[in-house]
């Protein structure tokens, strides 16, 4: 008797807690009552009695997802507006492809993420669609989304053939033009600043968004096998605006982007998308490593042309060489979940754990009534008691993801540094879901996948403006000097996980930092000179 009372009682509090992170896990996101594009608007929040803001973020989250499927399905193009969001739906490509639009509902000119799904993605059809949930976080924390349905897509495959790889990926790319020039198109009824448009994408769309900021008129897509298929603006309603590259930061989970320099039988016959017209760029990859659809190097894609049986493309880290071996002047960082598949996301369930329901359970849930307490019969219920342990468990990482999204966009939107100052990072989720704790929170390895040490590069770092500072001495266990030849306006020292330990505010043209209670270790330096952020590396050795 006494262990079920104990049961019932984890049980209530499991209803109404999400396990509150320990300083190994990400969970960065604060609640605050503006938008600052990296934190969640607490006035987006559905309002729940008895639900504290962390609940109340999942909660919204699963709230507008049902919402956004209710819009999606309206047969006309439809106006909406939600606690402190609003948007519209509307048809943006000329073969009749949906754009769910959403942002803050205020009229201030914001910055717009084009962001679009993977293949067999159920866009229109689903609530639990997952880029839904991305793309509702990233409102919530004051960006425009526009996200874009594409032509992989499980509504609109059947409106045209994938039997030719080629030109899927083809169709694909002309869609995002079409999503950009919609959205150019209409930035000042829709408050956008156009100067500041990102893309984002998972698998098929991660190519999507690749491609909307490497692609080359000229240079992509010209071969005859694409010479059919019409301009880059084929699809789009405006076709009079003419395609440019105007992305700068662009996102990917589980994509790469196909290989021009291989044998012809194996060409991908798109080009060479990465060269010296991409400098200025700044990309961020999120894969899993146990991705078995796009691999970390090169992935072989099946094609039923008859020009070639397959080609190829590369992941993140063959793009990653790619860039540096050439010298490019294109900033790159790489997310790396080591439990992590395609999705980038996590199942509930740890690989050695046979015994636990897999998360494909969770969609089984129902919508919640529009008024809704803590107490509610929805949140008691044994089936959707459970389901919700399973959405919280992923919601958690979707808030993870997201600000790890927003803190790479900061520096573009507000001129700010990113948190996140190495290249590579590696991290899992939660190991095992357990009743009591549904969170999914990220935790930040201190080691890369296989347990080594882990080696920190930069991909970018200015030659001419690195040497204006100069460290000494550097390792040091008392005092590090920073001597400059123009005025320091600050110095911001993080830890390898990303952690901000200590900041110097004082302009002058010499600076000490004392690291007498630091630990021995790397960490990384950031230093402003001329509104000019320098990156070092100081080292700690006593």
């Amino acid at each position: 008797m006494r262990t079920s009372k104990i049961l019932s009682f984890l049980k209530l509090i499991s209803i109404l807690l999400i396990l509150i992170p320990t300083r190994l896990i990400c969970q960065n996101t604060s609640y605050i009552n503006s938008f600052d594009y990296k934190n969640i608007n607490t006035q987006t929040l559905v309002p729940v009695q008895g639900l504290g803001n962390d609940q109340k973020h999942i909660f919204s989250i699963l709230k507008h997802s049902f919402e956004i499927q209710q819009i999606v399905n309206y047969p006309k193009d439809t106006l909406f507006s939600w606690k402190g969001l609003k948007g519209n739906k509307a048809i943006y490509s000329a073969d009749s492809l949906l754009l769910f639009f959403i942002r803050p509902d205020d009229t201030i000119r914001r910055p717009c993420i084009l962001l679009t799904h993977g293949n067999n993605a159920k866009f229109r059809s689903s609530w639990y669609e997952q880029m839904n949930f991305y793309a509702i976080d990233l409102a919530m924390r004051g960006y425009a989304v526009a996200y874009y349905e594409n032509p992989s897509s499980f509504e609109s495959s059947n409106k045209m053939t994938f039997a030719n790889t080629r030109n899927a990926f083809y169709n694909g790319f002309q869609s995002a033009v079409a999503a950009s020039v919609y959205i150019t198109q209409h930035s000042t009824s829709l408050h956008i600043d156009t100067s500041k448009l990102f893309s984002g994408g998972h698998s098929f769309g991660a190519f999507c968004a690749l491609s909307l900021a490497f692609a080359d008129s000229g240079q992509n897509f010209k071969d005859t096998l694409f010479s059919r298929q019409g301009s880059f603006e084929a699809k789009a309603l405006y076709p009079t605006v003419p395609f440019s590259k105007n992305i700068k930061r662009t996102y990917v989970i589980g994509g790469g982007l196909p290989k021009d320099d291989t044998l012809e039988t194996n060409n991908s016959k798109m080009g060479v998308f990465i060269d010296e017209k991409d400098n200025g760029l700044s990309v961020l990859f999120l894969h899993g490593r146990k991705d078995n659809l796009v691999l970390f190097d090169i992935t072989k894609f099946g094609t039923a042309d008859t020009v070639a049986s397959y080609f190829y493309a590369e992941g993140p880290r063959a793009l990653l060489n790619n860039i540096q071996a050439a010298n490019l002047d294109i900033s790159a960082m790489l997310f790396v979940n080591c439990n992590g598949y395609h999705p980038f996301l996590n199942t509930v369930c740890s690989d050695n754990n046979t015994n636990c329901i897999q998360q494909y359970q969770w969609p089984y849930l129902n919508e919640p009534p529009d008024s809704i307490t803590s107490s509610s019969p929805y949140f008691t219920n044994k089936q959707n008691d459970t389901l919700l342990h399973y959405f919280a468990y992923m919601a958690t990482q979707v808030d993870d993801v997201d600000f790890i999204i927003a803190d790479f966009l900061q520096p573009a939107v507000l001129h700010t540094p990113s948190v996140f100052a190495n290249s590579v990072y590696f991290l899992q989720p939660q190991d095992t879901f357990t009743y009591a704790n549904p969170g999914g929170y990220y935790i930040f390895r201190d080691t890369d996948c296989e347990g080594n040490a882990i080696v920190i590069t930069n991909t970018h770092e200015n030659s001419v403006a690195k040497n204006i500072v100069i460290l000494f001495p550097n390792p040091s266990g008392n005092i590090i000097n920073f001597k400059s030849t123009e005025l320091i306006q600050n110095i911001r020292i993080y830890s390898l996980l990303g952690a901000l330990l200590t900041e110097i505010n004082n302009a002058d043209f010499q600076q000490q930092i004392n690291v007498r209670n630091f630990s021995n270790g790397e960490y990384s330096c950031m230093i402003l000179v001329n509104n000019e952020i320098i990156t070092k590396k100081i080292r700690v050795i006593r």
